[in-house]
């Protein structure tokens, strides 16, 4: 995947779109670019699925984690990290943020809009064609307009990321991401790239998706977790 990001990356979704995942992993290919690269957990929203329980994995692997200590892992925390503001302004590296499923979440994010400048982030929503509040360019749209206003921040282009979980499947994310590129001309935003499973990635691009972000699982339930 060839991408020329911003110091600043924020990928927003509704809940079940598979942001964090995302986030994670391009984050971890920020990471083969750059020593200094910050993953942000602002997901003030979603319980159960969360960089921050991944930390310990992901701090191995060199990435800045920034999200509240391991005693409040688990909480809902409105009290946001001082480190956050010291990410955002990063220099000579990257800052990756995971934003809350829907406006609410967005609110973490409007509170920091000082210390972004249009020149310095991507806005990425991501999208699962799948997922009931994004299953027509309507409603695609209604949400990304409600974020935006939540978080007073413009998306700068779309992310196809629609599945099935396991069950996912090259049909799956190539229908989904017709839906999505009809999305992105009625917005008149880019499509920034596809995520899919790492082993659909080869047949996705022999079948024309080329900008595609190889995603390896980390956002597992507990029984499948090795870390």
């Amino acid at each position: 995947m060839d991408l020329s990001p911003r110091p600043v990356t924020i990928f927003t979704g509704n809940l079940g779109s598979g942001k964090t995942e995302i986030a994670i992993n391009f984050a971890l290919h920020l990471r083969k670019k750059a020593e200094k690269v910050f993953l942000v957990d602002l997901d003030i929203i979603n319980p159960y699925f969360r960089t921050r329980l991944a930390r310990d994995c992901l701090g191995e692997s060199g990435l800045n984690v920034v999200c509240p200590t391991a005693d409040l892992a688990n909480a809902d925390v409105p009290a946001l990290s001082p480190a956050v503001r010291g990410a955002l302004q990063v220099e000579g590296g990257f800052c990756v943020c995971d934003i809350g499923g829907d406006d609410v979440g967005a609110i973490a994010l409007g509170r920091f809009k000082p210390l972004l400048p249009p020149e310095r982030y991507n806005f990425y929503f991501v999208i699962n064609t799948l997922r009931p509040l994004t299953k027509t360019v309507k409603a695609i749209e209604e949400m990304l307009d409600s974020i935006e206003k939540t978080s007073r921040l413009k998306a700068t282009a779309l992310v196809n990321n629609t599945n099935l979980g396991a069950e996912t499947t090259v049909d799956v994310v190539l229908n989904g991401e017709k839906l999505v590129q009809e999305a992105a001309e009625k917005l008149n935003l880019p499509v920034a790239f596809t995520a899919a499973g790492r082993d659909l990635v080869p047949v996705l691009r022999e079948r024309g998706i080329k900008n595609v972000l190889p995603l390896d699982f980390y956002m597992l339930p507990p029984w499948k977790r090795e870390w």
